[in-house]
């Protein structure tokens, strides 16, 4: 994810970040591809993290790590060292994705299923002495 929203880092001239501000103003092929980007998020947070497995806690999720992203994205133009764009759109098109993430999830895994299976502690046997 990061080689696709943040590298490479280059000098440019300083004319500054390039900000869109307007939601819902974008060309599709570039909402989709950021929608596809955070699938995967959605599907395997909540398999890392068995609390993250409800849709408000992978929303909070997905706009901290999409917004950290744009963050970085608005210092680095600052900077000079990127011409990426700093866009709403991909906010809100993450968002989307990682929630589409997690509706994968839980239609291939039953939700009751999910949490029982990691709500268990593993236990790792103890080395003898």
């Amino acid at each position: 994810m990061l080689a696709v929203t943040v590298l490479p880092i280059t000098p440019q001239e300083p004319s500054g970040p390039v900000i869109h501000y307007i939601p819902f103003l974008v060309d599709a092929p570039s909402f989709v591809l950021n929608v596809i980007m955070f699938v995967p998020f959605g599907v395997l947070v909540p398999l890392h993290r068995p609390g993250a497995d409800a849709y408000r806690k992978i929303l909070g999720l997905a706009v901290a790590a999409s917004a950290a992203i744009e963050v970085t994205q608005l210092v680095l133009g600052l900077a000079g060292g990127s011409r990426r764009t700093v866009d709403v759109n991909d906010l809100i098109a993450n968002v989307t994705g990682a929630l589409i993430g997690l509706a994968v999830l839980r239609l291939a895994v039953p939700h009751e299923v999910h949490r029982r299976a990691f709500a268990r502690k593993r236990q790792w046997p103890r080395p003898p002495g």
